[in-house]
């Protein structure tokens, strides 16, 4: 079959289940980069972020004959790895309880890559968010989903989402408005 550049993913994901493999790998490739943005935003880790879209698509693969025809291919790639990250997450806060495990990470994590101003910036900002406000953003302007996405992903309805972007882009523009064109805060 082959897949082409233009083909929805609906489409793709469709010939895939009927076994063009080659529909799977657009698939991946058309998502690993938005992905990738946004589970960096999430986990605050780049290896953590591929390993989470490595497991994503595993799970796409493993659970392809689940998928609700009707229903958003790319809201349902990021619901898998919404849960995928957030599974992480609370793992990491459990082990941090454990005396060992956060002193053996404290003193064998690498040091962190050097990174600009800017970037450092916006990651601090992200992180000063409130949860639910940080993953509709992150899910909004890093992997440019649609509201409506957004609302199936996150499980919550339009109107909240709208809400936590609101008020999440408002919190933003404070802590990064002196980086807008003109320096200027709006």
């Amino acid at each position: 079959m082959g897949a082409t550049p233009g083909e929805s993913d609906e489409r793709l994901f469709a010939a895939y289940v009927a076994g063009d493999v080659a529909s799977h790998e657009a698939l991946f490739r058309r998502y690993q980069e938005p992905l990738q943005r946004y589970l960096e935003r999430m986990l605050g880790d780049r290896a953590a972020a591929e390993d989470v879209i490595i497991e994503t698509f595993l799970r796409l693969h493993r659970h392809r004959h689940r998928f609700r025809a009707g229903t958003s291919v790319r809201a349902w790639i990021f619901t898998i790895s919404r849960n995928l990250a957030r599974n992480r997450l609370r793992a990491q806060r459990l082990w941090g309880w454990l005396p060992l495990t956060s002193a053996d990470a404290a003193t064998t994590a690498p040091p962190p890559e050097p990174q600009g101003e800017v970037r450092e910036r916006v990651a601090a900002a992200f992180a000063a968010l409130p949860a639910a406000q940080r993953e509709v953003c992150a899910l909004r302007l890093l992997a440019e989903l649609s509201l409506e996405d957004v609302a199936v992903t996150t499980g919550a309805s339009v109107g909240t989402v709208k809400s936590r972007l609101f008020y999440g882009l408002r919190r933003l523009r404070a802590h990064l408005g002196d980086l807008a064109p003109g320096g200027a805060r709006r």
